[in-house]
């Protein structure tokens, strides 16, 4: 909260904080919190025009009834936490469908079909984040299956069929989990990269990218989450395209697909102010959707080594313009 205090600027807005149970429905007040002269103080405000929320949440509830009496379109990213399988498939039915990597809802014959096909694959949960819970699966030439879980040195190996998928059941334990073609993700000093790409609307109500990093995997990773350091994408893509041609139409395409992935969703879930998107170059230069995050970790964003172009206070800021916009609809 303190950080958004600071880069609110010259917009003539009063912020405060407050959780669902702060709520007093009856007399239409919240005790919030607020920043007032450096310190931070609580207080008790009437209903708020605009709410910005920070929290994952899987639906609305509190927000759509908070509506009820602010008014429609006053709460924005209500749904944080989203259903990577309903994503993927709201995606799919878009013209961004060619640049999801294959993927299928778990289930026991589905992975050992997709499993001896591409030798291969990614098991991650349909509600999870930071890469908890995801794992590469691998049948070797040998007829060994092997579990890895963040490093690429298996966890497990198991030698037939049914002990692996006995395994698999206990590390999935009854969730919903999503089974994605691998993919052989570009390299930068000899480690994954992936791309973190922020997309928020503007003062005016507009969708647009305000940034780009690049988060670096530690050596022998096979995910980005665990990331040794951050970078600009700028400076990633310089790495991965040897010409200034290609890296141009690679940066196009990238702030493309991240507008058009937060428009897509933003019709399913009601109205957003912001997302994540993480995106994937494969070593053939091809541009992957791997998620859509509707909470974004801001901190990543003062870790960013070598900042040449990025405006951190813009990531805070851009959501209280958007604020402000609402507040004048």
């Amino acid at each position: 909260m303190k950080i958004y205090h600071h880069c609110k600027g010259d917009l003539t807005i009063q912020l405060f904080a407050f959780t669902p149970k702060d709520i007093d429905w009856e007399n239409k007040r919240i005790d919030g919190g607020c920043f007032k002269n450096g310190q931070w103080v609580t207080e008790t405000f009437r209903f708020p025009d605009v709410v910005y929320n920070r929290c994952y949440l899987k639906q609305g509830k509190t927000l759509q009834r908070l509506e009820t009496y602010i008014g429609e379109n006053k709460c924005f990213n209500s749904i944080t936490y989203f259903n990577k399988w309903e994503v993927y498939k709201l995606l799919s039915g878009t013209s961004l469908k060619k640049y999801l990597p294959d993927t299928l809802l778990y289930d026991p014959q589905a992975l050992m079909k997709q499993l001896k096909k591409n030798r291969q694959l990614i098991l991650k949960p349909c509600y999870g984040f930071q890469g908890k819970r995801l794992y590469l699966l691998e049948l070797t030439e040998d007829n060994q299956f092997k579990i890895y879980q963040d490093m690429l040195k298996p966890r497990y190996i198991l030698r037939d069929e049914q002990s692996f998928l006995a395994k698999i059941a206990e590390l999935t334990s009854g969730r919903k989990y999503l089974m994605q073609k691998k993919i052989n993700l570009a390299k930068v000093e000899g480690k994954l990269a992936d791309i973190r790409l922020l997309v928020q609307k503007n003062r005016h109500g507009v969708w647009s990218v305000t940034n780009g990093i690049s988060r670096i995997a530690y050596y022998s990773f096979f995910i980005t989450n665990c990331s040794e350091k951050i970078m600009e994408m700028d400076t990633v893509l310089s790495t991965l395209f040897c010409d200034e041609a290609g890296k141009k139409s690679a940066t196009e395409d990238i702030h493309r697909i991240g507008v058009a992935a937060s428009k897509a969703l933003e019709s399913e879930t009601g109205l957003l102010g912001e997302t994540a998107i993480d995106l994937a170059i494969d070593e053939d230069g091809r541009i992957w959707i791997i998620e859509i995050n509707g909470k974004i970790q801001k901190s990543m964003y003062h870790h960013i080594e070598d900042k040449v172009s990025v405006d951190i206070d813009s990531v805070y800021k851009k959501p209280l313009e958007y604020a402000y916009y609402l507040s004048q609809q």
